[in-house]
């Protein structure tokens, strides 16, 4: 019979917040390739600077402020180059069996709005939309402050009401 094996410090920080990062980044990125290699190269940058991480502080904000810097150094590089991603679908994002086209049409909307937006008010709506952060974690980890952060989701919701009320 083989031994069963405990899991390992990285592996569990990888299984408790691989989806909250995965989420981040593909919010930003908008494509599954960069998504999966980002959120990989997040995970290897936190594991060679596990001994930066402030014990009494979230780890999810921790790693989630890695991974944005990941997204913005990767922008960096790719501004140099000149190269663009191309536009994918993450799979399964298309409506499941049973839900209606126009909860299909209203997230394909929503995702068309957020094209609209700079990169930081789509984090910042992305943080606090979907991974319910607080503006003061929201604040840490897009590099920003709290006042700027709550301006942000303001202007995020607004952009994204105006276009939704468009679109009908």
């Amino acid at each position: 019979m083989p031994e069963s094996r405990s899991e390992s410090p990285f592996e569990a920080m990888v299984r408790e917040h691989w989806d909250a990062v995965y989420r981040l980044l593909h919010s930003l990125c908008r494509n599954v390739h960069d998504t999966e290699d980002l959120s990989q190269e997040t995970f290897l940058r936190a594991w060679k600077r596990i001994e930066s991480f402030a014990p009494g502080t979230k780890m999810r904000s921790w790693l989630l402020k890695i991974a944005s810097n990941a997204f913005l150094d990767e922008q960096r590089r790719r501004k140099r180059t000149r190269s663009q991603p191309l536009e994918e679908e993450l799979p399964g994002a298309l409506a499941e069996p049973g839900h209606s086209l126009d909860v299909a049409q209203q997230a394909a909307a929503i995702r068309e709005a957020m094209k609209d937006l700079s990169e930081l008010t789509r984090m910042v709506f992305h943080l606090r939309a979907t991974e319910d952060l607080s503006f003061r974690e929201i604040a840490e980890v897009a590099g920003t402050t709290e006042q700027a952060a709550r301006w942000h989701m303001h202007h995020a919701r607004t952009k994204i009401l105006e276009r939704l009320g468009n679109s009908e």
